[in-house]
């Protein structure tokens, strides 16, 4: 398992210096969405929307994490409550997760993972730690 990635809420994606556009999970008229706290009416003339998305899957019984990533322009997005949101079915997806990086000039926003996968999640019980402890030939006395 030491060659394992695993899909988690968090996992950062970009660090910088503009303000965190917030992002969750939810739904827009009854369709799944990625729903930010981008304004609609507030652009910047050199603004940029880098849209990541991670995919975990099992290779040779093993989870691995992969990334994409696409340019995305404010007219694919649509508006809900003067905000910008995405909204497709891949937004209900429980392998997937997303991230929406706002680049304008040589800046950008520091983003985490949103996702619904929680496969980690077994991973993390007591009974999966003291496997993992066993495996690295226990725990030692700290002197």
């Amino acid at each position: 398992m030491s060659d394992a990635s695993f899909l988690m809420p968090g996992i950062p994606m970009s660090d910088g210096t503009l303000p965190t556009v917030k992002q969750q999970l939810g739904e827009v008229g009854g369709s799944p969405a990625l729903i930010t706290d981008l304004k609609a009416d507030e652009w910047h003339y050199d603004e940029r929307l880098l849209f990541y998305t991670a995919v975990q899957n099992i290779e040779h019984n093993m989870p691995r994490v992969r990334f994409t990533m696409r340019e995305l322009s404010r007219l694919d997005m649509i508006v809900v409550d003067g905000h910008l949101a995405l909204v497709g079915e891949e937004f209900a997806e429980d392998m997937k997760g997303w991230a929406l990086v706002q680049v304008v000039g040589e800046r950008c926003s520091p983003q985490t993972i949103v996702t619904r996968c929680t496969l980690y999640e077994q991973y993390t019980t007591e009974e999966a730690i003291q496997t993992a402890v066993k495996s690295y030939g226990g725990l030692t006395e700290k002197l």
